[in-house]
């Protein structure tokens, strides 16, 4: 391990002794004074940070409770208790493992326990996971971002930094993630590179949604939901054999609510209805014990609308060519108010915010075993997206900004093939996989009340900026072969090892098209008379290196090989202490972005990001397996970064264009505490600590002001998150039981772009969740009450600056309701 720490390029910006200090704080409960030392150093600091929660009051209580009585950690021999902690097997590293025995930081939960949570969606994982934020962006679409590793762009072809998985089968762009979590048996997030296994784009972590397989016997279940909005949700699964050899399970769920936010300017318009529908058929063929295979369809389709900013400030360059109204335009502080476009421009047509998307895949697994030290896995997928919205994200009735998107499409195959054996005290895996995706889109703006979209109407009243189209397609061929190697040098200290190799070869066509006569005559002018004149349906993109003439088409390539890898340390200091440490390093694949571009540059590609990360931690089972508690630290050595910035054109000055930060850094804590004190009685509650900084980069601010960045924190990445959980079951009757329980989350305050500045900053806020109901039948009829965000919490997820305007994204205000389950 020194070797690999010595040939890391990023060593020398390790700052080991900080590192270190990182480490020493989460192992020093190795003893009854050490344990005081972390109460101190780190519980202590949490507690003050957070003390609007309640839940992390009760969980630092406890946790002075577990310093007291280390000597209790692990106990030779313990025999678990009747109401101890469930274990939940996970597949983090492809084979079936307890949680508590995975050398990683993991987060996972049921689908029961989702359900009761009310956690329905990949958005909905921030009540989940601590360290995670997920940002809406202008274009319909969402990124996430994991212990401050992310990647905000509004583009449908963006490749995440966090990448999402159904059955460890991949969605490989945001877009297509919204609608996968449904009839679930699990979910699995994974922090931190998880390249090795998981392949480039993980460098934040990976999230693996484990959907309900079939079963033996026959099984049937329904679940409705009814809220406010007139939330309507019903969805309901059978699964059971056809014959011997032969198992199915079809689900479906549908969801549809009414409209929740308000116009501020038109007190009868609202917006954000939810229409959605999910189906899930699985096919499994068992012929003998050793082999098994699965064969999955899956559709869904959202028709829900997308949803409108609140508007927070102007930025005009020419006061006087400003729309008239927008400068005294109102700011709201309210979670329904907010405001957008009405009409289509110059016509009586509604402008259509209500989506049209759809996805099917279709996966194919099989498993065979022919000894029991042997097996194969074939993983085979294809996937076709389709996605069309209308979105306007300023916040505003004026023409700022909005974009319609009719065409987006995305076909994705992917195929993996692996063998993992043991060998004595050797298990191994060996694999190679290939995708495809070819990506399509053509996002229509309009901008016609942008104050510069009217600088030359002295000179010629029909020459205005009123409307651009900007075609994007993107093509990306990825090969890889990957291996794993674990090995128990004794009973108790086991070294993991693992690499891929990964080439990448991603092909990019973009242009701005000229729409309308308006605009051509604007963009001629703008060019001062220069030839050829642009006519409507011409690329209007300039090329700075050709006299700064038109292009029919911005064509480039990124080819780019990787080579990712992970070592570490596991030493089961005792049954139910565990202990490692782990060095890995991950990529993320290189972007063009889709955009209104003026110049060929701005269409430049950036190359891929990498991340050095550093990790050690516990996790030990203490009390009679009553508590779990997890802790690492962990150092994140960034290099390349990317970001939605601004590069400086000689002629237009600052444009709009993908970057690179050269250098920056994360460093953090994270801790997980389970418990279970009483019978009936959970409580598990996690709080991450990060501290991210841009080490090197200078250029433009999320305002496009230019500088030297160094020293300001990544965006979308809060110091401080915490999530707490209490939950208590009672019985009333031999066949009747209650239940009730509390969730609280809280995010510090952060920033939505480079700079730390103060008009894109994203305040703290508090989230409480409540739910009580009855549990029938030992499990099969379940009904109970709930409220999410109850106290109406007023926050949002982004802030950007489009166009004249500086808006943001609201959470949704106070949601209540009942559902109901069934099993029979």
């Amino acid at each position: 391990m020194s070797s690999a720490l010595r040939s890391g390029s990023g060593f020398r910006a390790l700052q080991p002794v900080r590192f270190w200090r990182l480490v020493g704080e989460v192992t020093y409960p190795l003893s009854q004074s050490a344990s005081k030392q972390l109460l101190t150093d780190s519980a202590y600091a949490a507690i003050v940070r957070t003390s609007v929660s309640l839940g992390t009051l009760v969980a630092a209580a406890m946790l002075l409770a577990i310093a007291r009585t280390t000597s209790a950690l692990a106990q030779e021999g313990a025999v678990p208790s009747a109401d101890h902690l469930d274990e939940i097997i996970v597949t983090a590293e492809k084979q079936e493992q307890s949680a508590s025995t995975v050398g990683m930081p993991i987060v996972a939960a049921t689908g029961t326990v989702l359900r009761e949570r009310g956690i329905t969606s990949v958005a909905d994982l921030t009540r989940l996971v601590a360290g995670l934020t997920v940002q809406q962006s202008s274009f319909n679409s969402s990124s996430f971002t994991l212990r401050g590793v992310g990647f905000f762009n509004s583009d449908l072809a963006t490749p995440p930094a966090v990448t999402i998985y159904v059955d460890e089968v991949p969605l490989p762009y945001p877009a297509m993630t919204k609608l996968a979590a449904f009839d679930l048996a699990r979910v699995e997030v994974l922090e931190g590179p998880q390249g090795t296994l998981f392949g480039q784009n993980a460098t934040g972590g990976a999230v693996n949604y484990i959907a309900a397989k079939p079963t033996d016997a026959f099984a049937a279940g329904v679940d409705a939901t009814y809220g406010r909005f007139n939330l309507l949700q019903i969805g309901g699964f059978i699964s059971g054999p056809i014959n011997d050899q032969l198992k199915v399970r079809i689900a479906v769920q549908g969801q549809h609510s009414d409209p929740w936010q308000k116009s501020i300017t038109r007190p009868d318009n609202r917006l954000g209805t939810v229409r959605e529908l999910q189906g899930r058929a699985t096919l499994e063929w068992q012929p003998d014990s050793r082999f098994v295979s699965r064969l999955t369809l899956a559709s869904t389709y959202d028709g829900s609308d997308s949803l409108a900013a609140q508007f927070i400030a102007p930025m005009v360059t020419i006061p006087a060519l400003a729309a008239p109204g927008l400068l005294t335009f109102p700011v709201v502080n309210q979670p329904r108010a907010a405001d957008w476009s009405s009409v289509l421009p110059g016509t009586n047509q509604p402008f259509p915010y209500a989506s049209d998307t759809t996805l099917y895949q279709v996966s194919w697994r099989n498993d065979y075993r022919p000894r029991d030290d042997l097996a194969f896995t074939s993983l085979t997928s294809y996937a076709d997206f389709h996605m069309a919205y209308g979105q306007d994200p300023s916040g505003t009735p004026f023409y700022i900004d909005d974009v319609i998107d009719r065409n987006g499409k995305v076909s994705a195959f992917f195929q993996e093939l692996r063998a993992t054996g043991q060998q004595g005290k050797i298990n191994w895996l060996l694999g190679a996989n290939y995708a495809h995706d070819d990506v399509k889109d053509e996002p229509l703006e309009f901008f016609s009340d942008v104050d510069l979209s009217h600088l030359f109407q002295g000179v010629d009243p029909q020459a205005y900026g009123d409307e651009s189209l900007f075609p994007a397609h993107m093509r990306a061929n990825t090969d890889a072969v990957f291996g794993r190697v674990e090995y128990n040098a004794t009973e108790r200290l086991m070294i993991e090892g693992g690499v891929r190799y990964n080439a990448d070869r991603r092909t990019f066509d973009n242009c701005s098209i000229a729409v309308t006569n308006h605009f051509a005559s604007f963009w001629n002018l703008f060019r001062g008379g220069a030839l050829p004149l642009t006519q409507v349906g011409d690329c209007y993109v300039l090329d700075p290196a050709n006299g700064l003439q038109p292009v029919d088409d911005v064509h480039s390539t990124l080819n780019q090989d990787s080579v990712s890898w992970r070592t570490g340390l596991n030493w089961t200091a005792r049954p139910g202490l565990l202990l490692y440490a782990n060095i890995s390093k991950g990529f993320k694949a290189g972007a063009v972005p889709v955009l209104a571009a003026s110049t060929v540059d701005q269409f430049k590609p950036v190359p891929q990001e990498s991340l050095l990360a550093y990790e050690a931690g516990f996790k030990a089972s203490l009390l009679d397996h009553r508590v779990q508690f997890n802790t690492s630290a962990f150092y994140y050595d960034y290099k390349d970064k990317q970001l939605r910035g601004s590069e400086l054109d000689p002629v237009f000055g600052p444009l709009e264009a993908l970057v690179s930060i050269p250098k920056s850094h994360v460093e953090g804590i994270e801790v997980q505490l389970n418990a279970r004190p009483t019978e009936g009685l959970t409580l598990d509650t996690s709080a991450t600590y990060l501290n991210t900084k841009i080490d090197e980069f200078t250029g433009f601010d999320a305002l496009a002001h230019f500088g030297n960045q160094a020293g300001t924190p990544f965006p979308f990445s809060p110091k401080w998150q915490s999530i707490t959980n209490i939950d208590y079951a009672f019985p009333i009757s031999p066949r009747m039981k209650g239940f009730g329980g509390a969730s609280l989350t809280y995010n510090s305050q952060t920033y939505s772009g480079v700079g730390a500045l103060n008009l894109m900053r994203i305040d703290s806020f508090t989230l409480l969740d409540l739910r009580a109901g009855l549990d029938f039948s030992n499990g099969r009829y379940r009904v109970w009450a709930w409220g999410k965000n109850v106290t109406n919490e007023c926050y949002w997820t982004n802030v950007f600056a489009n166009g004249n305007a500086v808006a943001r994204f609201v959470g949704q205000p106070a949601a209540y309701g009942v559902s109901f389950s069934a099993r029979f």
